[in-house]
């Protein structure tokens, strides 16, 4: 039996939110549910820290608010789960404001890394890149206005890079060519899809104006 959720007791629509996604680990466990569907296993694997209770209350929440439902073997979001990827995005841009160097006992993971190719997109672009780190597969969807990224292999891609994880951060985050990177398929079709990518600062800024892409703030302005 999950235990019972603890509520604000406010008549607002964020303390709302926050009594439904609010609780610790929820929100993380969105995170990786948006690189697709996720099994038990790999849940505990990418969130060290997280109980086996924990984690079982946590998802029997999560199913039963409608966010997630189960799959052959795991689970995957909904559609009203997708829907809080916006959120997720802009509290990840706000807090990697203070992200500075990997503490010793930070857990670093290459797929969240992927994930904030999202709020780096130019927008524009219509391909799909295989991306193969180490064994470990990515999708990389390019859509005209939004950048879809999976933690698996695609059915088709345009072209596959094969990398290692030091050549995967060097080209995703460090702005190196991909001249020196193995690429299988359309090398001019994987250039134009990266070069879709705004440097890797703008993960935690607004995007540049002009932006087609999704995860652009809209900011108002009053005239004076």
């Amino acid at each position: 039996m999950a235990p019972k959720r603890r509520s604000y007791q406010q008549f607002c629509g964020l303390a709302r939110a926050l009594d439904l996604v609010g609780e610790r680990w929820t929100l993380l466990l969105v995170r990786e549910f948006l690189l697709g569907p996720r099994r038990y296993s790999e849940l505990l694997e990418a969130l060290p820290g997280l109980t086996t209770n924990l984690l079982a209350a946590r998802l029997q929440s999560m199913e039963e608010e409608g966010f997630i439902h189960s799959t052959d073997g795991g689970y995957e979001l909904t559609e009203l789960g997708a829907s809080l990827e916006p959120v997720v995005m802009e509290l990840a841009r706000f807090g990697g404001r203070y992200l500075g160097t990997p503490r010793r006992t930070d857990r670093v993971d290459l797929s969240w890394g992927f994930l904030s190719l999202k709020r780096r997109y130019r927008g524009g672009a219509d391909v799909t890149l295989a991306v193969d780190v180490e064994g470990t597969w990515f999708t990389l969807r390019f859509e005209p206005e939004w950048l879809r990224v999976f933690k698996a292999r695609p059915d088709r891609s345009a072209a596959t890079l094969h990398l290692t994880t030091e050549q995967a951060r060097a080209l995703f985050f460090a702005g190196a060519p991909l001249d020196k990177a193995h690429v299988d398929g359309d090398l001019t079709a994987a250039k134009a899809a990266l070069a879709a990518l705004l440097p890797m600062p703008f993960a935690h800024q607004p995007p540049a104006p002009g932006s087609k892409a999704r995860w652009t703030p809209q900011v108002a302005t009053t005239k004076r």
